[in-house]
């Protein structure tokens, strides 16, 4: 890959093209890690635990931020790719433009119980509670830093936020002033380009705009056959962010369209032998969001921000056609420090309006439906011993359209010892509110030939209105220390106890006479439950001035409790379907002023409920700055296995390998 910046403000224009044996990442424009001490790495800001500014060593919660030159040095080309890094955070490839992604149990590829924001705007889709990951392609060389939350965050994000957040927070316009632009190309990624402009128009005003094509090779199916998959996508938008006085006024304004389009390897069912065949699925996606936030500070530690956003979406392919739009309006104070207490509160209002279009696997009652959310939070840091002992009390308090009136608490204690250790303690209620997919459609999932029965067996997941949210009783435990000037420890624990999880439940068969078959009507139930446990650790090491490394292990235990197999399908399966144990080692060495190589060497433990087995990962990544303004990077990511599965069911036709 080559990249070129010129951060000053100059103009003309710059063409640059580069072959690569692999696909390449990107430099970031930010400060290097090795200029901050270990010390400072943990005095990091995140907001996301809190809604409010704090330094990553004060946070109690499972947190994890990975900074611009995390991604930059770690090869990735993509949000997920970056994310695998996370420690609890599960990153299985389901094709070429196609994610599971879940923490702390529960993946799937529409894995409904993490919440994604990029800053702060929701994009998990309320069709069926999760993330069409193909579409959050936002340029990594916008990102300032990713922070992961792994546990609750529904006290102050809302359902949904069940096993964890994920929170994308892009740079401020100020910092993205000149030129870039940056050209890859690699054998699976053919191309991506990235071209972006920033500037100032006084008054403490800047501005960027930016651009992005993509182009991604199609993977192979288990067999070596074409998994016609081949992904593309483009997008285009601005930031502006604005200081107009020195009362503490701040306004940032974000806008992006986008569009892509994609292939799928899909089984269509059918009533007549064969009774299924597989056909190339034509899948697209296009959408345009509009952003703003106003901030003041008000004195005396207290300060009031207003956002709101409009959010349009648009996907269609042979199962589904969707189009929504999206409103949402929230507010949030900060009151003045009183005493040992630190109030916040917050409300939201959200208006959506979805139409969908049916397929021959999908219909419904109602093409059109319009949802609305209400809800408000409040939070109080206690401060019970100066520098000592703190307590957070806090919860949230919604009402949506599917399941009614919503509480999710949360109360958190933590013990600090100076700037050396912390530890903390929590106990969070979260839920898992119903989505469309439940409540409204009627799916056409599969034909079962004759056998047993002298005809055929349609299944049918059928709607299912008395679904209710998904409950989970989280109990969490943490611990980060300064081992060593140059040595690092952060350490979670974690006991999850579920109630009310999906499950697909098997109804009376019915008899149809024309065409002449049987129905076996499934209803999805909340009779489920499971606990979960499992802890999470971090080391970092700084070896010396020039070289970093960095290890996280995530051990994890499932034991689901469902109905028995002659009254509900797979209602245990999920906890086959993520891995127990998973780590990574991270190695960032500059050899000089100008070189530097950086590897990573990620473990996942084999998924049992499919046949993926245990796999390592080395991704490594060489850089060469050659001016101030030219860097060109080589970059190979699955270097030690031709290829290999990360998920998908035996049956699933689509499923594809991922190769090096």
């Amino acid at each position: 890959m080559l990249r070129w910046r010129k951060n000053a403000l100059v103009g003309g224009t710059a063409m640059l093209c580069a072959v690569c044996a692999a696909p390449v990442a990107f430099a970031a424009d930010t400060v290097d890690p090795f200029a901050l001490s270990p010390e400072q790495l943990f005095d990091a800001t995140v907001m996301s635990v809190s809604k409010t500014s704090e330094d990553l060593r004060d946070a109690p919660a499972a947190v994890y931020v990975l900074t611009s030159e995390d991604i930059a040095r770690s090869g990735a080309t993509s949000i997920p790719q970056a994310l695998r890094m996370v420690p609890g955070l599960q990153v299985a490839r389901t094709n070429a433009s196609g994610w599971a992604i879940s923490v702390r149990g529960f993946n799937n590829a529409l894995a409904n119980k993490l919440l994604v924001l990029i800053d702060g705007r929701e994009v998990y889709d309320p069709l069926f509670s999760g993330v069409y990951w193909d579409v959050q392609d936002t340029p990594l060389e916008d990102i300032e830093r990713i922070e992961v939350i792994r546990g609750p965050g529904a006290s102050l994000w809302g359902a949904n936020a069940v096993n964890g957040v994920i929170n994308i927070i892009t740079k401020n316009a100020a910092d993205t002033q000149g030129s870039l632009v940056s050209v890859a190309s690699g054998n699976d990624d053919h191309a991506i380009v990235t071209a972006r402009y920033g500037g100032s128009m006084g008054d403490g005003a800047h501005w960027r705009v930016y651009g992005k094509y993509l182009a991604r090779a199609s993977t192979q199916t288990p067999a070596g056959a074409d998994a016609n998959d081949a992904w593309s996508d483009w997008r285009g938008g601005f930031r502006m962010d604005w200081d107009p006085n020195a009362q503490g006024d701040t306004f940032t304004l974000l806008g992006e369209v986008y569009g892509g389009n994609g292939g799928d390897l899909r089984s269509v069912p059918l009533l007549t032998a064969p009774y299924a065949y597989t056909t190339d699925e034509s899948v697209s996606a296009s959408g345009a969001n509009l952003h703003g936030r106003w901030s003041r500070e008000l004195g005396d530690d207290s300060r009031f921000t207003l956002e709101s956003y409009v959010d349009l979406t648009r996907r269609s392919q042979f199962t589904l056609k969707d189009e929504r739009s999206t409103l949402d309006v929230e507010g949030q104070y900060e009151l003045p420090t009183w005493g040992w207490q630190k109030l916040i509160v917050g409300g939201l209002y959200r208006y959506t309006v979805d139409a969908l279009t049916a397929t021959p696997i999908i219909t419904f009652a109602k093409g059109t439906r319009a949802d609305q959310l209400i809800s408000g939070f409040v939070q109080d840091k206690i401060t019970l011993e100066a520098d000592r002992w703190i307590v957070t009390l806090g919860s949230k308090f919604e009402h949506n359209d599917y399941s009614g009136f919503e509480v999710q608490p949360t109360a958190r204690l933590q013990w600090l010892d100076g700037k050396e250790q912390m530890a903390w303690a929590s106990i969070s209620r979260a839920v898992r509110t119903p989505s469309q997919l439940e409540q409204d459609l009627d799916i056409f999932s599969g034909v079962i030939p004759p056998g047993v029965l002298p005809l055929p067996i349609a299944v049918e997941l059928r709607p299912s209105p008395n679904f209710d949210s998904e409950e989970l009783i989280a109990y969490e435990l943490g611990y980060r220390r300064q081992l060593a000037p140059d040595v690092q420890l952060d350490l979670s624990g974690f006991y999850n106890d579920y109630y009310k999880l999906a499950t697909l439940s098997l109804l009376a068969p019915e008899i149809v006479l024309s065409p002449f078959h049987a129905i076996l009507p499934i209803a999805t139930t909340n009779l489920t439950k499971a606990k979960t446990y499992g802890f999470e650790a971090v080391v970092n090491w700084r070896a010396d001035e020039h070289l970093n490394f960095s290890a996280t292990y995530s051990y994890l235990h499932m034991n689901l409790d469902g109905p028995p197999s002659d009254l509900a399908i797979a209602s245990e399966a999920a906890e086959r379907q993520s891995p127990r144990h998973q780590f990574n080692v991270r190695s960032q060495w500059d050899i000089n002023d100008r070189l530097s190589l950086d590897t990573t060497v990620y473990y996942v433990d084999a998924l049992p409920a499919f046949p993926v087995s245990a796999y390592w990962r080395l991704d490594a990544r060489a850089a060469w700055r050659l001016t101030d303004d030219l860097q060109f990077e080589l970059v190979g990511q699955n270097i030690l296995d031709d290829s290999h599965r990360e998920f998908g069911a035996p049956t699933d036709v689509g499923a594809t390998v991922i190769g090096r």
